[in-house]
């Protein structure tokens, strides 16, 4: 008898400990640049937010928490940063550029759902949209549900009234949740949207509505066929938002909303540093394809419980950071693999996102490996940037909050700090046994 009543005590205290586990939604963006809402991404920056574009949903959901002006993509393309997020690590350091496999990915039980239910068993999670990683499926790295290896392809086959499958996606992933939320589960789940990458579509309603609104467009931001299918991911955020409070978990529900990469526009791609020029991100410069900051900032929001409202935040944060917040967000810090290089944001935006991220090297780097043989490498660090083109060796430093747009090229006026970031950027490339010189002549198999 005593064992069994222990048996039910157990069950018991089991579904109560599931019941106070937080659900987790992350919202994943495709080729969407940081100034994409049409609030600011930070109030003191004119230009954050946008005049044209309109976004009542995603805004909504930012202004419930914290978004941040100074958030970075893995990488400026899509591949590398969807895998740089599973497994929290750069991808030079899994050894991911463009279409090429990977060559150093951690073991699938290191992958982020993997380390949240070697936690917490009870966790549900599912990935519907786009995956565009060929090395492993979902499930391989510990997804229950999903549409499979989806590429860009698949978002381009939709009937009229599903444009980039937004809506369906959508509804995807509001089934997912109300089933767990019968069925007692916490979840997690990522929803990732083929919009916005070509081909652009839109339902033609929405389409009407931004040729209307041609007053509203600026220099930069003017396309009605872009506007449109970015608001029709907005509606189908929305309905996700919706969802969530109709079930009655909004208060022990996170959301993490970000993007992959900037714009997408190739008009930069050859081009040196000095010739690279302003489009849908402007102020900020350039756009996908490139490690300029047009190329790599991206909205970014975490709301949730204990998350203050309204808040921005210029603390830099990188997508790599997800995993450890996820596994914070779930209690289960000691989950986080040793290899992981990120930091949690979650007492950072508890905080109101003032403070600091703790990763394990103090700056982020990026990398990005073009067509034609030259590669880009780049390093954030104490607000500062150093690109350099290892084509030619020529080298830029920006003071990003004094000049977002990276014009001035203090790499002459500032030596010391010019000195520090070069050396920590040579030093981690040193780590992974990248050796520079050898890869001037690398050339892409496939360009995205």
């Amino acid at each position: 008898m005593k064992s069994l009543i222990s048996l039910v005590l157990f069950f018991v205290f089991s579904v109560v400990l599931a019941a106070e586990r937080p659900n987790i939604v992350f919202i994943l963006l495709d080729d969407t640049g940081w100034n994409a809402l049409d609030i600011p991404a930070d109030p003191e920056i004119d230009g954050s937010g946008s005049a044209f574009y309109q976004t009542p949903h995603s805004s909504k959901l930012a202004l419930s928490g914290v978004r941040f002006s100074m958030a970075y993509s893995p990488a400026p393309t899509c591949g590398p940063t969807r895998t740089s997020i599973q497994y929290g690590q750069s991808p030079s350091m899994v050894g991911k550029f463009a279409e090429a496999l990977p060559t150093n990915l951690p073991p699938p039980s290191d992958a982020m759902i993997s380390r949240l239910k070697a936690a917490w068993p009870e966790y549900r999670a599912a990935h519907f949209g786009k995956w565009h990683q060929r090395t492993r499926t979902p499930e391989d790295i510990g997804y229950d549900e999903s549409d499979g290896q989806t590429m860009n392809a698949e978002g381009n086959q939709c009937p009229p009234d599903d444009p980039k499958l937004t809506f369906s996606l959508a509804r995807k992933t509001n089934d997912f949740m109300t089933r767990q939320v019968a069925d007692g589960h916490p979840f997690f789940v990522q929803v990732s949207f083929y919009a916005n990458h070509l081909k652009y579509m839109a339902l033609p309603e929405t389409i009407k509505k931004y040729e209307a609104r041609k007053d509203k467009a600026t220099q930069y931001q003017n396309s009605a066929l872009w506007a449109a299918m970015h608001e029709d991911m907005d509606m189908a955020i929305g309905s996700i938002v919706e969802t969530v409070e109709q079930l009655g978990i909004r208060e022990n529900t996170y959301f993490i909303y970000t993007a992959d990469n900037g714009y997408e526009s190739k008009v930069d791609q050859w081009k040196p540093v000095e010739q690279r020029t302003y489009h849908k991100a402007y102020p900020i410069l350039s756009h996908k394809y490139m490690i300029s900051e047009g190329g790599l900032r991206v909205p970014f929001v975490i709301s949730g419980p204990g998350i203050p409202a309204g808040k921005s935040s210029r603390v830099p944060v990188v997508g790599w950071d997800i995993l450890p917040t996820v596994l914070d967000m779930a209690g289960a810090t000691d989950h986080i693999p040793e290899g992981v290089e990120g930091g949690s944001l979650l007492s950072l935006c508890e905080n109101g996102g003032t403070g600091s991220v703790e990763r394990k090297d103090p700056f982020m780097v990026f990398r990005y490996t073009k067509r034609q043989g030259n590669l880009d490498v780049a390093i954030v660090q104490d607000r500062y940037k150093l690109l350099r083109d290892i084509g030619s060796g020529k080298e830029h430093l920006w003071s990003l909050w004094d000049d977002l747009g990276e014009q001035k090229n203090l790499i002459g006026k500032l030596p010391q700090k010019a000195a520090l970031l070069r050396g920590n950027l040579d030093g981690y490339f040193e780590r992974l046994g990248w050796d520079q010189e050898e890869h001037i002549n690398y050339k892409m198999i496939k360009r995205k």
